[in-house]
């Protein structure tokens, strides 16, 4: 991806490193280019199984602040000529900026945004967008495994997820529009799927909030050493699915309800 293309650029300063391993969930440890190992942030609660290979290249940005007790946070690494984004902190900020430019489909008529609002005692949604319709509740989750083209979520037990999607359901039930939108911060994404394998209990309240109501919304950026390219939207299946095997998904992805545009927009 060039330059020209950036959808998003990475915030600076950034530097360039080598991931070794992910000793806790929340950090990863690196080889700086100063030959120093350091313990950097890792903004990313999933498993994300298939990321994890030692010796692959990574980007970090650099705080610069020598008091924050890691300077450094993860944001990408490179797997097999892929750069996969791996903070999901920066996905409301790429959701945000195509909600700004118009670029989500379903949501172009809405001009007005508002972050971090509570909708209701325990639920403070990502986005509130407000225009000629009324107004619309926009959640959003990262995913970042891909399999064979696939991607799903999600990759580990997710509680909060799962009190997200009861609360959605709620709001949908009362007549809120609402929206559940997964963003994939890597290039190799076809198409979407949530996946019962790692927590059913969230793939049950999935299916049971799109019963109710809750539309659902899946895009995917391309990611390189500047930053993101435009987004692009997947088809999705509107159930969950139970196995892991992508090529059994990939049929049921033909064969259910299915959103079927993937062009860039």
């Amino acid at each position: 991806m060039r330059s020209s293309n950036i959808f998003m650029a990475f915030p600076q300063p950034q530097l360039e490193a080598t991931f070794l391993r992910r000793p806790q969930r929340f950090l990863a440890e690196m080889h700086l280019p100063d030959g120093t190992e350091e313990l950097v942030y890792c903004a990313n609660s999933g498993s994300m199984t298939g990321c994890l290979t030692s010796g692959r290249e990574a980007l970090l940005w650099d705080s610069a602040d020598l008091k924050r007790k890691r300077r450094y946070t993860w944001r990408a690494v490179e797997f097999g000529g892929l750069w996969i984004g791996t903070d999901t902190h920066l996905s409301n900020r790429i959701v945000e900026e195509a909600l700004r430019l118009n670029l989500v489909p379903g949501l172009e008529a809405y001009s007005t945004l508002a972050r971090e609002r509570l909708v209701e005692e325990g639920f403070r949604v990502d986005f509130i967008l407000s225009g000629s319709q009324g107004e619309c509740l926009v959640e959003v989750k990262s995913a970042t495994v891909v399999e064979n083209g696939v991607a799903r979520y999600p990759d580990s037990l997710t509680p909060r997820g799962v009190k997200q999607l009861k609360s959605l359901k709620r709001k949908a039930t009362e007549g809120q529009r609402s929206f559940l939108l997964f963003l994939v911060q890597r290039d190799d994404a076809q198409s979407f799927v949530v996946s019962s394998s790692h927590d059913p209990e969230y793939a049950e309240a999935f299916e049971d909030a799109v019963a109710s109501g809750v539309e659902i919304i899946a895009l995917a950026v391309s990611v390189c050493r500047e930053g993101f390219g435009t987004p692009r939207l997947l088809p999705y299946a509107l159930k969950p699915i139970a196995s892991m095997n992508t090529t059994r998904e990939k049929s049921c992805l033909h064969n259910t309800g299915i959103r079927v545009s993937a062009q860039t927009f």
